[in-house]
């Protein structure tokens, strides 16, 4: 335990504190998991999909490895993906 202050990724490098912000727009997404569709952005989501997308294999390939950045991505791309799949089935399926 006392050597996670120190690691290359630890609470005292912004390899942590920026996931660990991020983890507010992937927890504000999660817990409006059933927001009304006509209040859902598709471009908005998608942007959002996307990003989860891109940044989760970022952080496989970024010296050091950042597992905390890695997860809230896939946190972040599941919930959005979430939204954008209800938004998409709701304005173009199931007119």
């Amino acid at each position: 335990f006392s050597s996670f202050p120190a690691a290359p990724a630890g609470p005292f490098t912004v390899h942590f504190w920026a996931p660990m912000s991020k983890w507010l727009i992937s927890g504000a997404s999660f817990f409006d998991l059933n927001r009304p569709t006509d209040k859902i952005s598709i471009a908005q989501y998608t942007a959002l999909t996307l990003t989860g997308t891109f940044f989760t294999r970022y952080a496989l390939l970024v010296v050091p490895v950042n597992y905390l950045l890695c997860s809230v991505n896939i946190a972040l791309f599941a919930s959005s993906g979430w939204h954008l799949g209800r938004k998409v089935k709701a304005d173009y399926v199931d007119k």
